[in-house]
């Protein structure tokens, strides 16, 4: 018997080791980090196509119109959105920490930017752990901060404030999944900005999350709605070249 209780001990601790049975808190935003990248490595889709519905709201939030937008991702860091039709001459490209914005034929913008949802969201499970910290410290988000609250029902780790606090940079995490789920900024003339990813679905052996919510001060400005959301295996680099962007369908 005491040998049997020993093997059962064998087992049991390893088990409780992993991190689907952590028992201990984290001490840090990046604590979650790394068991963010630790959770997905290697089963985060590299590739997302998707169709997106984008509803824009007035200052009653009543629908003052609505837009269709043709995306496509390339992880780490490499976005794709055509507005209208999948052969429009109007889009933004964002290509590792550049936008590039496009209208009527011609390339319009071309700023750095490290685009928040776009790293937290997707590039965090397909890039070294130091490398996403470093960006969203660059975005204003203190690592060292964070506290654990509850978001439509579950747990959350909320990273970059150490208590309830809307007037500074912070992203909230879940729990148990460890996907992205809210982030809040601080905007211009310090119009507090909100982003929920909502209604998560498995897509493969990871998330998406269908609809994605924008607030200011509370009032919601801005809904994002995907469908025919696809994983292939890859995708034609030129949809991400600043200089050809225009010519690419996906």
């Amino acid at each position: 018997m005491k040998k049997l209780s020993s093997l059962l001990l064998l087992v049991i601790i390893p088990i409780l080791s992993v991190k689907g049975f952590q028992t201990t808190e984290p001490d840090s935003g990046l604590d979650v980090l790394s068991w963010m990248y630790e959770e997905y490595e290697g089963k985060w889709y590299k590739n997302l196509t998707f169709t997106q519905e984008t509803i824009f709201y007035g200052k009653n939030e009543e629908i003052v119109r609505t837009q269709t937008w043709y995306e496509a991702m390339s992880l780490p860091g490499k976005l794709a959105i055509k507005f209208d039709t999948k052969d429009s001459e109007n889009g933004i490209l964002f290509n590792n920490g550049v936008q590039y914005g496009y209208a009527n034929g011609e390339k319009i913008q071309e700023v750095r930017r490290v685009h928040d949802l776009l790293l937290l969201g997707f590039d965090i499970y397909h890039q070294p752990i130091d490398s996403s910290a470093n960006q969203l410290l660059r975005n204003g988000y203190d690592l060292e901060k964070m506290y654990i609250d509850k978001w439509q029902g579950r747990e959350v780790y909320v990273i970059g404030v150490e208590k309830a606090d809307s007037t500074k940079p912070q992203f909230w995490i879940d729990a148990e999944r460890l996907i992205f789920v809210r982030n809040i900024t601080i905007g211009r003339g310090n119009t507090i900005q909100e982003v929920q990813f909502n209604s998560y679905e498995k897509l493969g052996e990871s998330w998406v999350a269908p609809e994605v919510i924008f607030k200011a001060n509370g009032m919601l400005g801005l809904v994002e709605k995907y469908s025919e959301m696809r994983i292939p295996d890859s995708l034609n680099p030129d949809i991400f070249d600043p200089e050809k962007f225009l010519e690419v369908e996906w």
